[in-house]
């Protein structure tokens, strides 16, 4: 025999698994305690998820009904005023007197005011041409039914230079410019009556009718 001293022999494993029993104990106890408040829960939510009953509905009494009459007795006496009839207001009744007097109030009419406006007309008419110049009639009529002034406005273009005008009832002349001539009768022109004008215009080219003619601001006839 050897003097040294013998190594111990290694410590069973069974002490250490028992060592352990303990915590996994604790585990199983945690993990119970766990499941039960999951399960808990979920009881819970199933209960606040039920639906609410409907209220039942209401219980009506049956009530004596009234008879009720369904014509109105008339109002008034015999001779009253049945219900429900329309009385004319005076303000929807029209009074004879004044459609009368609208009636026989005269208005003037369209044509009237058109008729009085044109009552003075004219005509202008280019009689002869030459190379220098032509010559024309203006004739101015009073339609109207009493006397009247009349004033005749001639628009040239530029080429006509100047007029020449005499009329047995009086005319006088002036010119506005490069081919504008103005016509005047010299005395209101009767009623009925016709004032004829000859005119000598001298021009260089070509044409012998105004661009625009007018008497008393209507329009002329040209031609």
């Amino acid at each position: 025999m050897s003097g040294e001293p013998a190594e111990p022999a290694e410590a069973p494993a069974a002490p250490r698994v028992l060592a352990s029993v303990p915590w996994i104990v604790v585990l199983l106890g945690v993990g119970l305690i766990a499941g039960l408040l999951v399960i808990a829960l979920l009881s819970l939510r199933g209960e606040e998820r039920q639906p609410v009953p409907a209220p039942a509905p209401p219980m009506y009494l049956p009530t004596l009904g009234v008879d009720v009459p369904t014509t109105a007795p008339p109002t008034g006496g015999a001779t009253g005023t049945p219900t429900g009839s329309a009385t004319p207001s005076p303000s929807a009744t029209a009074s004879p007197s004044a459609d009368a007097s609208r009636s026989a109030t005269p208005r003037p009419s369209t044509s009237t005011r058109a008729v009085a406006r044109g009552a003075v007309t004219a005509r202008y008419e280019a009689t002869a041409s030459d190379r220098d110049g032509f010559e024309a009639r203006l004739t101015v009529v009073n339609g109207s039914g009493g006397g009247q002034s009349w004033e005749v406005h001639l628009l040239f273009t530029g080429n006509v230079k100047s007029i020449e005008a005499s009329s047995t009832s009086g005319v006088s002349v002036s010119t506005q410019g490069s081919g504008v001539f103005v016509l005047r009768g010299t005395g209101p022109l009767p009623a009925g009556q016709t004032a004829t004008v000859r005119m000598r215009f001298d021009r260089t080219g070509a044409g012998d009718e105004p661009g625009q003619c007018t008497v008393n601001g209507a329009d002329c006839v040209i031609g």
